[in-house]
């Protein structure tokens, strides 16, 4: 599973430790850590949000205060139909949401964010779940393929 983290370069600590909470499920990519000099940027984020099977959005008073980033991130992952979860700071309001209004979300406290990541760790374990569900699904079935193909030749 491939997890983009979407943030406010404020929330560093916060998206840290969510990523942190993260990896065992996934490879987990943001600016801050994955960023490679001399590559352009958004080029570089946008494949990144491509290839993520899932994108937090992570939106707090930093986030709104400088919005741009964001929400260009977000409307990337909406263009490729990408799940979106949001973490939404108990500070913002509703209206602030931009693309996201609408979209059920987890509260996060920023100044104690532990509760916000069980709750986003949970979500993602159960996403996984039906990764690997979908993906022994497809062995299967070309499994059977293989056999029918095999033996409809004799």
């Amino acid at each position: 599973m491939k997890i983009f983290i979407s943030y406010s370069t404020k929330d560093l600590d916060i998206v840290n430790l969510f990523a942190e909470h993260l990896r065992p499920f996934g490879e987990v990519t943001y600016w801050a850590e994955d960023k490679e000099l001399g590559k352009e940027a958004w080029e570089t984020i946008f494949s990144w949000i491509d290839s993520s099977d899932v994108v937090l959005a992570l939106i707090t008073g930093s986030t709104v205060a400088r919005a741009m980033s964001v929400g260009q991130e977000i409307g990337r992952a909406k263009a490729q139909n990408k799940n979106i979860i949001p973490i939404v700071s108990s500070t913002v309001p509703t209206t602030e949401l931009g693309f996201l209004s609408g979209t059920t979300y987890q509260v996060i406290d920023p100044s104690d964010p532990y509760a916000a990541v069980l709750e986003i760790t949970k979500t993602i374990k159960r996403y996984n779940l039906v990764e690997k569900q979908n993906q022994n699904t497809a062995l299967v079935l070309a499994g059977l393929a293989f056999f029918i193909l095999i033996f409809s030749n004799k």
